[in-house]
């Protein structure tokens, strides 16, 4: 059984943490940076006690009136929803895991049965205590919500069952391994609801001040499409052990604002409107990196590596040596000059700040002239309109994507014209989230743009189980075996063989930033980048 307690915390591989370290100082990407000004608020100094913060999200073109963390995959929508709840461990910005709601927890060798000890002296904000069947009537939620938890439903995997001894003991069991829950179970979309919550429906708990959480925030107001306000909670006071502050927020309360242009949120950050947000348009980001009242953090998202993935099924992209010459003729140094000024060059199919990244730059090379001659040597030859055929297919191919990529498409223009200058024809444009999802069921699309924003190698076995057995046994592997330094060879190997077979062209880390003004300090972030807001406060 693998085993952690207060006294022992996991994690992943220190050689792999200092890889990622050495490869951001190796692409300038310090943990934060501004402008020439005085810089971040100092997060050594006396905290200030006081004040609201300012948050911009994007909720997109439809709007929303919810805030429930579960139903909030994306990472902005998520940082404000992540102060409502807590969650059963805390995933550190290390790596590694330690106690949260759960003093500690227990992992069979294989990974199908995770058992967790709850504190016993935690309260919801309406009252309920926590208790171990308060934990499992929330994951249950999660799974009776369907198709609206998706996300969190796929995380869960084949859950088998919940259990609970006593008032705090709660046990998982799957069908299969499952070696990635523990990191899920870090995360706000499976943060823990109280019961009031968890007794609702779906549809209700996308509405109003419907969603009860034990955190150190709570709703108080909510404004569908334009925001919401968070309040502190003042008895809070179980943050896991190394948090500088155990206590209540410094803060006073934290005002969420829906604003779905980028240009409007950066434009209020520079005035002072907004003290943080989440994402801008490539320009901005560019010109925010400079700004001296401002701090921009530069790391990538850490999941995977934006670019394109290959539909294998689809005529021309069935032949490897096509696969091949595209990924060759894609030439990532020119489009990123086309991008903003913070984002990196890919090195991996997960980006350098997983902490399951190797080096696999090997494996990405531009060679234009290779790219030409393996289509020769396939038989594809150009036809009237320039773009090459073979037996009547045609080498032009469609890139489908959602709505929030459309600030991407200058640079996908970089690669149409670099995949044109050898034959080959790429359409692009964004689908709304239906329309999409409805592409991607029917397998009507040749290429899809993906990323993934888990700390965790399911980043990698999201986007290409079932591509070939060789992958999907790493895959079993991978997911049987909760021991990380024993996972990351596997992860490592997995990524290399995607990568080999071409199932994915990389493109760029994205630096989805985090941009905030210098009067706030942010001491705490957990490994996926998220802040944890209980800690931040802002100088006077």
């Amino acid at each position: 059984m693998a085993r952690s307690t207060r006294h022992r915390r996991t994690g992943y591989p220190r050689r792999t943490l200092a890889a990622v370290a050495a490869t951001l100082l190796l692409a300038g990407c310090a943990s934060a940076a501004g402008g020439s000004g005085d810089g971040p608020a100092d997060i050594d100094g006396a905290p200030v006690a006081g004040g609201t913060l300012h948050y911009r999200a994007a909720p997109g073109a439809g709007g929303t009136s919810s805030i429930d963390p579960a139903a909030a995959t994306g990472y902005g929508l998520a940082v404000p929803l992540r102060q409502i709840v807590d969650s059963l461990v805390f995933h550190d910005a290390e790596g590694e895991f330690e106690p949260w709601l759960a003093t500690d927890w227990t992992v069979n060798e294989d990974a199908t049965v995770y058992s967790f000890t709850i504190r016993d002296d935690v309260t919801f904000s309406n009252g309920e205590p926590l208790d171990a069947e308060a934990v499992a009537a929330s994951y249950r939620a999660i799974v009776d919500g369907g198709a609206g938890y998706a996300a969190a439903g796929s995380w869960l995997g084949d859950l088998a069952e919940i259990s609970t001894e006593g008032d705090d003991e709660v046990e998982f069991r799957f069908e299969t391994p499952n070696s990635s829950f523990l990191q899920a179970a870090s995360t706000s979309v499976l943060g823990i609801v109280a019961p009031e919550t968890s007794a609702l429906t779906y549809e209700e708990r996308q509405e109003g001040l419907s969603i009860v959480g034990s955190g150190p925030f709570v709703p108080t107001d909510v404004t569908p499409n334009e925001g919401y306000v968070l309040e502190r909670r003042d008895d809070y006071a179980w943050s896991p052990e190394s948090f500088p502050n155990q206590g209540a927020a410094h803060l006073d309360a934290i005002e969420v604002h829906h604003i779905t242009d980028n240009a409007l949120a950066a434009s209020e950050l520079r005035s002072g409107g907004l003290t943080l947000l989440h994402n801008t348009e490539p320009a901005d980001k560019t010109e925010l990196s400079a700004n001296p009242d401002v701090t921009i953090r530069r790391e990538p998202l850490p999941g995977s590596a934006l670019g394109l993935i290959a539909n294998t099924d689809v005529p021309g992209l069935d032949d490897p040596a096509v696969r091949e010459a595209l990924d060759l003729a894609t030439d990532r140094e020119a489009i990123l000059e086309r991008a903003s000024a913070i984002d990196v060059a890919a090195t991996s199919v997960l980006s350098a700040s997983n902490p399951y990244w190797e080096d696999a730059s090997d494996l990405i090379v531009t060679d234009t002239a290779r790219a030409e001659a393996l289509l020769d040597e396939a038989g594809w030859v150009p036809g009237e309109d320039g773009v090459r055929e073979r037996d009547g297919v045609r080498l032009s191919f469609d890139l489908v994507y959602s709505g929030s990529t459309v600030s991407h498409e200058p640079n996908l223009a970089v690669l149409q014209s670099q995949w044109a200058d050898i034959g080959v024809e790429l359409t692009f444009g964004s689908l709304t989230v239906p329309d999409l999802n409805q592409r991607l069921a029917s397998s009507d699309y040749a290429f899809v743009w993906a990323s993934g924003t888990r700390p965790d190698p399911e980043a990698l076995r999201s986007n290409f189980a079932g591509y070939d057995d060789e992958l999907d046994s790493l895959f079993a592997q991978i997911r049987a075996t909760p021991d990380a330094d024993e996972r990351a060879p596997l992860v490592t190997e997995a990524a290399r063989h995607v990568l080999e077979q071409d199932y994915f062209i990389p493109l760029y880390d994205f630096v989805q930033p985090l941009a905030y003004r210098n009067e706030l300090a942010l001491p705490v972030f957990e490994a996926s980048h998220q802040p944890l807001l209980v800690n931040a406060w802002i100088e006077e």
